[in-house]
């Protein structure tokens, strides 16, 4: 902002100066009382005009009125000296299909846009006087090998685009712009820029510099770093940010790029570290907050990554990683999501001082063999799968998740504890409970949870003798097509929900199973319909609450026994008012006061089925 208040003085200023100096007569140019020729506004060269004919219109209409160059399609020109130019508002000089070499040796102020683009032949570019500019715009000139630069000390914009042989750029005295783009400059191989203190943009795409050297570089709003083949080395230490300011930082696709190093920076914007095959070591020791996305992706030689500095971040997405270790040991908060994902070595991870996450996602990390978060408190969802070697989850002090929980395919792990756990899922939102296909799994603990907003799946852990949720009061939910579901679970022989109250919202509370000899839902008083099936004998069904229900399935293969029959039947024909309206169907060996209170229920107008 302050650059355009400066810029916009400087256009008043110069017009103004412009103004001042036309002749008495009133006739632009020309001072009616000596005829001293003060210079026409525009000066224009184009067509087939030869360079002596620029010579002339140079000597004829150059003067202090002169305020805007154009050099525009020639095919004759091949060189232009434009001396005695001290200030212009606009320099243009494009398409020009022979100029070789272009000098404004007297030019200090640019107020608008220097462009030089398109100019085939053009080899050399000479403003070496030039202090001050709001941009200057150097594309498409294929031969240029030469740029004097060396007085511009402020820039609001320098682009440099895809000028093919330029080899050197050198700004020695500059210390203040806001961006920097230099891009497809292929064999571009050195550049100094090392005097720049403050800066907004740096972009530096698709050249050969072996280093990109910054060590008075003090303040900065973004460095874009990408696809330079022979970079090695990236120096910044100085950068030193207010708890404002922080710093878009892209770094990708540098193949001999071996170690970065953050320095003193401490806050950080957006962060994409990407596809630097050779990287070996980022160092981030500074940095204490990160208020984008953090992505770390494709960096096959970095084995260790830590930030021992780092209390708060946004979002963090590592993936397609050689990490052996992950150690952001300070990090207390996270608001958006924690992705970590096939990461094929990641054997260790440390983010121990985590207490608030959004969503956690830990997906195909085959080394990893535990996950535990001791003060995390709070998260918006978590996705565990894949992860071959996981044995043991632990997330005890996790009391609220506001979305779902995922633990699916991980083919050891044995224990799941969510001790804490008191409150799943935000009822105005679709959120699940799943625990699927981990085969190994001996143990889940879900102790303290009382209130599941949302689904339940359960199925596939083949190694779970029991299944408890002794807190839970109610599994509630708003999409019609939601489900409680607990099937194959090969080992479960008992599944206990003793303080289930209500299961509301849900299509079908469905259990189906194996070995089942126990279901103890015995505060129950409310669900829509309740499937039951195991291939064992049922010898226990507690459902002596329930009050308000729609459909009872329970024709399960291995029958139940009569004296569950009896306690449900007993229930059914003492509920008050009487039920009617109702399907149940049961299978097993029913006596014979069961039969007299089956009929009775269908007397009220219920459908009732009792089958061996």
């Amino acid at each position: 902002m302050k650059y355009i208040y400066i810029r916009i003085l400087m256009i008043i200023l110069t017009i103004t100066a412009f103004s001042c100096s036309d002749g008495e007569d009133g006739i632009d140019g020309v001072d009616g009382t000596d005829g001293f020729n003060e210079g026409l506004e525009y000066l224009v060269f184009a067509g087939d005009i030869t360079n002596d004919d620029a010579a002339q219109i140079v000597s004829e209409n150059l003067g202090k009125n002169t305020h805007t160059v154009l050099v525009i399609n020639t095919t004759n020109l091949t060189t232009l000296n434009l001396t005695g130019i001290s200030t212009l508002i606009q320099l243009e000089v494009r398409d020009n299909e022979n100029l070789q070499s272009l000098s404004l040796p007297d030019l200090e102020l640019v107020v608008e846009d220097i462009e030089v683009y398109s100019n085939a032949a053009l080899s050399t570019l000479s403003l070496e006087n030039l202090n001050t500019t709001n941009r200057l715009y150097i594309e498409d000139n294929e031969l240029l090998t030469s740029i004097n630069l060396d007085a511009i000390t402020t820039a609001n914009r320098l682009d440099f685009e895809n000028n093919s042989s330029l080899e050197t750029l050198s700004f020695p005295a500059l210390t203040n712009l806001e961006i920097l783009n230099i891009e497809e400059l292929e064999n571009l191989s050195n550049l100094d820029i090392s005097n720049v203190e403050i800066a907004g943009n740096l972009s530096i795409e698709e050249t050969m510099l072996s280093q990109i050297n910054l060590p008075g570089l003090q303040k900065i709003s973004g460095l874009f770093i990408q696809d330079n083949e022979n970079l090695q080395t990236i120096n910044i230490p100085s950068v030193i940010n207010t708890p404002e300011d922080g710093i878009s930082f892209t770094v990708e696709n540098n193949n001999n790029l071996t170690v970065l190093n953050l320095g003193t920076i401490n806050k950080l914007n957006q962060v994409r570290i990407q596809n630097n095959e050779n990287l070996t070591t980022l160092e981030a020791n500074s940095v204490e907050t990160i208020t984008d996305d953090f992505r770390f992706r494709n960096n096959p030689r970095v084995v260790s990554l830590a930030m021992p500095s780092l209390i708060n971040m946004e979002e963090v997405n590592i993936s397609d990683s050689n990490l052996v270790s992950l150690s952001f040991d300070a990090l207390e908060n996270i608001t958006g999501r924690l992705r970590i994902t096939e990461n094929e070595s990641l054997s260790t991870i440390n983010l121990n001082s985590l207490s608030t996450a959004g969503s956690i996602q830990f997906t195909e990390n085959p080394e990893l063999s535990a996950l535990a978060f001791p003060n995390l408190t709070s998260a918006s969802g978590i996705t565990i799968s894949e992860n071959q070697k996981l044995t043991n989850i632990q997330f005890d002090g996790v009391v609220s998740v506001d979305a779902s929980i995922s633990i699916s395919a991980n083919t050891t792990l044995e224990s799941l504890s969510f001790s804490g756990l008191t409150t799943l899922g935000i009822p105005e939102n679709r959120n699940s409970l799943s625990i699927i296909n981990n085969s190994l799994m001996s143990s889940i603990d879900f102790s303290s949870l009382t209130t599941l907003n949302g689904a339940l799946s359960i199925s596939g852990n083949s190694a779970l003798p029991s299944l408890s949720f002794p807190a839970i009061t109610s599994i509630v939910a708003n999409d019609t097509f939601t489900d409680v579901r607990i099937s194959n679970n090969n080992a479960i022989t008992s599944i206990t929900f003793p303080n289930l109250e209500e299961v509301t919202g849900i299509r079908t509370f469905e259990i189906r199973e194996n070995l089942l000899e126990t279901v103890d839902l015995g505060n129950l008083v409310v669900f829509s319909t309740l499937n039951i099936d195991t291939a064992a004998l049922l010898t226990t069904l507690n459902l002596s609450s329930v009050q308000d229900f729609s459909s009872m399935q329970l024709g399960s293969a291995g029958r139940l026994s009569t004296t569950a029959i009896d306690g449900i039947l007993t229930r059914l024909v003492t509920i008050t008012p009487a039920i009617t309206g109702k399907s149940i169907r049961i299978r097993g060996e029913a006596s014979t006061q069961a039969m007299t209170d089956a009929q009775t229920l269908r007397d009220n107008g219920n459908s009732v089925s009792l089958s061996n």
